[in-house]
């Protein structure tokens, strides 16, 4: 596959992931897997997926797929998140308000690449999403007002659930604070001219940030969105971004063999429409990338997992992501997986280098019981568990890829994010459908406050 280069840090050189399909096709995995014959038939709508992106992301941040030009677009706002962020770091505890893709992204790349022994001075982030009151008591019963700072998150500055949370939040600061000081400890991050919660920015002058109006919520991780608590940690978000653009000069091609992403979006979508296989399960086997598979979970379903309303009567598209982690879950799933119905498709994503080793300490008895462990550490272990596991899944005859990660770190991670929007993106245009909306969503939004009514339909 070609790669490409657009520099926003000189002297910057990357780290390319290492995405291995061979598994989604016949020869890899045999009958079950597609044909490069059905791919090459695919050339035209593949080549009108590329061309809808292209001329979708012509406009920064006021195209179409706005998402996809963040990684270019957001340097440009790096001094004032950075500035908000150096405000939220001078307390202790930082309470991120919000729920899906308004906390999801940071919480996930926070326990990917946060350094794993916090930096002296660096602020407990907490994310307040959902809205069960005995853990938002507990939290609240932890923390002295003054020294917490609460970020309100909500793309729409309307979310039902983080509206009431941080109107609890707002109380308890007034109540311990006073209104005046209150305020000191409250930020905003939002649309930048509608709804409740930019009204009430400008009404209270809380400092905030906007959420780009053409981003959605499970697509913003790359705006101020996931850019600002990730700063607040120490996070290098300046990497980040480079990462996420490294990746989309790498998928500018519209040949499925230079562009990863299409050629992950067009294997995934005729895995699903040619071979019936409607459950896609992502297993990482690092632990700190069981919360990026909540995010890709919530992305795929929320973007794919719908019909084309265009023609009633059409098949629903989508398939339903699962998360496994390797290697828990050989304990748990595998057994499903292996002789099951063979209506599943595999995503392991492996981590080449290791930061940290802990060799397996072995007497004589233990090696007498153990003698394939001799002069092993927990890395090769894990690496073994891995492949094995990966060779019973394709002997199962189940497709599957491999996404191999050289290192874990911002720079990685920026480069993983992007490859996921845009190979959803391009899985929604090939479906036929609209990847950014989320319609069955919406309606169970209007009927939870009808029930708040006391009107329930």
């Amino acid at each position: 596959m070609s790669s490409g280069n657009t520099d926003l840090r000189p002297g910057h050189q990357t780290k390319q992931l290492v995405i291995d399909t061979a598994n989604f096709y016949m020869e890899g995995v045999g009958r079950e897997g597609i044909s490069r014959t059905a791919l090459a038939a695919q050339t035209r709508e593949i080549g009108q997926a590329q061309r809808r992106i292209q001329d979708g992301s012509s406009a920064g941040l006021n195209a179409e797929f706005a998402a996809l030009n963040l990684a270019h677009e957001m340097p440009a706002q790096l001094p004032q998140i950075r500035a908000m962020a150096s405000d939220l770091a001078r307390h202790q505890d930082v309470l991120v308000v919000g729920i899906g893709g308004s906390s999801l992204g940071a919480k996930a790349l926070q326990q990917a690449v946060a350094p794993q022994t916090p930096l002296a001075g660096t602020p407990r982030l907490h994310f307040v999403e959902n809205i069960d009151p005995y853990f938002l008591q507990g939290l609240l019963s932890s923390l002295d007002a003054g020294s917490t700072a609460v970020l309100c998150i909500s793309k729409s500055g309307g979310t039902i659930e983080t509206v009431v949370q941080y109107l609890v939040l707002r109380d308890w600061l007034v109540r311990q604070l006073g209104g005046k000081n209150a305020i000191r400890h409250q930020w905003v991050i939002t649309d930048p001219k509608r709804g409740w919660l930019r009204e009430l920015a400008e009404r209270d002058g809380l400092p905030s940030l906007p959420v780009p109006p053409q981003v959605g919520g499970r697509y913003s991780v790359l705006s101020a969105v996931g850019l600002v608590p990730l700063a607040v940690i120490g996070v290098d978000i300046e990497a980040l971004l480079q990462g996420a653009a490294d990746n989309a000069a790498r998928c500018a091609d519209a040949d499925v063999t230079a562009n990863p992403a299409l050629e992950i979006a067009a294997l995934c979508v005729l895995l699903d429409t040619r071979r019936s296989k409607r459950t896609a399960v992502m297993m990482p086997y690092v632990n700190r990338l069981q919360l990026f598979v909540d995010w890709y979970c919530q992305l795929w379903a929320e973007s794919l997992g719908k019909w084309d309303r265009a023609r009633p009567g059409s098949t629903p598209a989508g398939t339903l992501p699962v998360r496994a982690m390797g290697a828990v879950d050989q304990h748990s799933q595998l057994q499903m997986y292996l002789e099951s119905r063979h209506d599943k498709f595999f995503t392991f994503i492996e981590l080449e280098t290791c930061e940290y080793d802990l060799p397996v300490p072995l007497d004589g008895f233990d090696a007498r019981h153990f003698p394939f462990l001799s002069g092993r550490g927990l890395a090769e272990v894990i690496d073994a568990e891995f492949r094995a596991t990966r060779q019973v899944i394709t002997d199962a005859g189940h497709p599957n890829m491999t996404i191999r990660l050289p290192v874990l770190n911002a720079d990685v991670l920026g480069q993983l994010i992007d490859l996921y929007q845009r190979a959803t993106i391009y899985a929604g245009l090939l479906y036929g459908i609209n990847p950014l909306d989320q319609p069955s969503v919406e309606i169970g939004k209007r009927l939870a406050i009808d029930y708040l009514r006391g009107t329930p339909r």
